[in-house]
């Protein structure tokens, strides 16, 4: 492995947060990693009245699965089947009633947050399958409101007590709808009918009294839990959400931007983050960046860690998952461990590529069409294997 320490010597800011932003500085990320971080970092506390605004009820999967940053990492690869295969589960392809699943995100090690829908895209229903006790249980339709033949419901993202996600007429794309139902399961609600720029959604966060969403040009906004009408979030201009509480000053495709800032939405605290010369599609969690660098991928912890280079390449759709998981291409490597497993090939053998899951924040889930023991026989369609990072052990 080449010797990365003398490529980060020398830090610089590669960028500046955008001018809109005037939200503080420095993480909340626990004792321990922010004595280490203070050489990097500055505080600065939000404006009385955003952080009146910004400090919500928190209600998300950001810590799921995290482990303590300073773990030993191991270099060696390992397949599914092996290390992982506490975290490998095959689950039906269908609901009884014909309608496919569609894995969202993982709730916890054994339950699996489903969309069943047709391959129209339109309406369908969300359900949660435990996959210790082999059944589904509803939760509740996804309206199709009426007249409204290309409605389609866009990413899913569960909270503390209710599941919400957006939606949006395909011949009316300047409006968006935002819906939330119980995580108890019943009936759906619509929360608020979007226009102007509050309805370029482009990813959601749901909170114990309110569902928040950042915007495509950058900003936030909130609406109650109990409906009514959005509000924008003071000094949110030109953040981006990235899973509940956490924002960054770039969005999730623009990879030809390093991120800068990472913002807790909670306290107003934000962390700036400077980037290693000749660094490209550097992206900071809580705990980690990761970065192309001389032509090869690296992680690091943001507080001065160690860098080391992993196998795989960063893409567009690659993302930190609950603060300990990057997807690079068809590897998954645990930053907190050092070990990766590799998801096989691209496509499966009928040509079916994995899917990394529907949910708005980063997901948990990993999973495409497989044959199981009963499936893929005569009159049998395939079952979909799973990936669940929240079942990782270690």
């Amino acid at each position: 492995m080449m010797d990365l320490k003398p490529l980060f010597e020398n830090l610089v800011p590669d960028e500046q947060p955008p001018s809109g932003v005037d939200v503080g500085a420095a993480v909340r990320a626990g004792r321990r990693l922010r004595r280490r971080r203070r050489a990097l970092t500055a505080s600065v506390p939000l404006a009385a009245a955003a952080v009146t605004a910004l400090v919500l009820a928190t209600g998300s999967l950001a810590d799921l699965g995290r482990r303590d940053a300073s773990a030993t990492p191991s270099p060696s690869a390992a397949s599914i089947g092996n290390i992982w295969s506490s975290a490998m589960t095959t689950i039906p392809a269908a609901a009884s009633d014909g309608l496919a699943y569609t894995p969202v995100t993982a709730l916890s090690a054994t339950e699996l947050l489903l969309r069943a829908g047709t391959s129209s895209g339109g309406g369908g229903r969300l359900e949660v399958y435990d996959t210790a006790a082999g059944r589904a249980r509803v939760l509740g339709d996804m309206p199709q409101p009426d007249g409204t033949r290309d409605y389609h419901p866009q990413a899913v993202e569960p909270g503390p007590e209710h599941v919400a996600w957006w939606a949006q007429d395909v011949r009316a794309q300047r409006a968006s709808d935002v819906w939330v139902l119980p995580r108890a399961g019943g009936q759906a609600a619509l929360l608020a009918r979007l226009t102007g720029p509050a309805a370029a959604v482009e990813r959601l966060g749901v909170l114990r009294d309110r569902v928040v969403w950042s915007v495509r040009q950058g900003g936030l906004y909130a609406v109650p839990i109990t409906g009514g009408a959005p509000q924008a979030l003071p000094g949110t201009g030109g953040l981006h959400l990235v899973s509940w509480p956490w924002a960054s000053d770039v969005r999730r495709h623009d990879t030809g931007r390093n991120q800068s800032v990472l913002v807790n939405l909670e306290t107003g605290e934000r962390t700036s983050l400077p980037a290693p010369r000749g660094a490209t599609g550097m992206r900071c969690s809580p705990n980690w960046c990761v970065a192309t660098l001389d032509g090869r991928t690296v992680v690091w912890g943001p507080g001065g860690g160690e860098p080391r280079a992993v196998r795989g390449s960063l893409s567009p759709s690659s993302q930190i998952r609950a603060d300990r998981f990057i997807d690079l291409g068809t590897t998954v490597h645990d930053l907190v461990t050092g070990q990766d497993t590799d998801l096989g090939p691209k496509t499966s053998p009928g040509g079916v590529a994995w899917h990394g899951g529907g949910s708005s924040s980063p997901g948990l889930v990993f999973s495409r069409q497989a044959c199981g023991p009963s499936s893929c026989g005569p009159g049998r369609g395939p079952d979909l294997a799973v990936l669940n990072l929240a079942a990782v052990q270690g």
